[in-house]
């Protein structure tokens, strides 16, 4: 079994369904959401995926799972998902959705690092500068990593923009003993 082709195919055909009904990005978000319980919560693919479970269970926990409420069209798919018993499946669908949404509405994802946690205010303003350079819709995720030092490391697809202490003391590391073994 291609779990790829599958999952690929259940999150097309949801992107499809969630564009016509106007639902696109509450779905985004609820499959954002799902996607990231999966790795917080370790049981919980394997309460979706067990047999004792009733499927009105199942729905419920993967509705909680996506924060409580659905819209509509992410409501059937789930249902057709546990009809077909494709509920092993669901992490891969929420992802491969989240994936294809992405490519779709030109949004790339990236991670901001920081010696300490900036304002929204600063944030937004790096964000603007960087659409600008891009020309696409950004969604970055910070993270406080004090071993940087200051300045920051925005990773942003397959670049990464290395700004901090930590980077520059690196590559003065590399320049001086590039410079001895000459």
């Amino acid at each position: 079994m291609n779990t790829g082709l599958i999952s690929t195919r259940y999150a097309a055909s949801l992107l499809d369904y969630a564009i016509a009904s106007g639902e696109e990005k509450k779905v985004y978000e609820n499959m954002k959401l799902l996607s990231e319980m999966f790795p917080a919560f370790p049981k919980l693919r394997s309460s979706i995926a067990s047999p004792g479970l009733a499927v009105r269970d199942k729905k419920e926990i993967i509705i909680t799972a996506c924060g409580g409420t659905v819209p509509p069209s992410l409501d059937k798919m789930i249902d057709l998902i546990l009809k077909n018993e494709r509920e092993t499946l669901l992490q891969y669908i929420a992802l491969r959705f989240v994936e294809l949404y992405r490519d779709k509405f030109n949004i790339q994802y990236g991670k901001l690092i920081t010696a300490f946690s900036i304002d929204e205010t600063r944030k937004q303003q790096l964000i603007a500068r960087i659409q600008k350079i891009t020309g696409s819709e950004l969604e970055i995720e910070s993270v406080v990593e004090p071993g940087i030092i200051g300045g920051f490391v925005l990773n942003l697809g397959d670049y990464r923009w290395d700004a901090s202490v930590l980077g520059e003391l690196t590559r003065i590391r590399s320049r001086f003993k590039y410079l001895q073994e000459k």
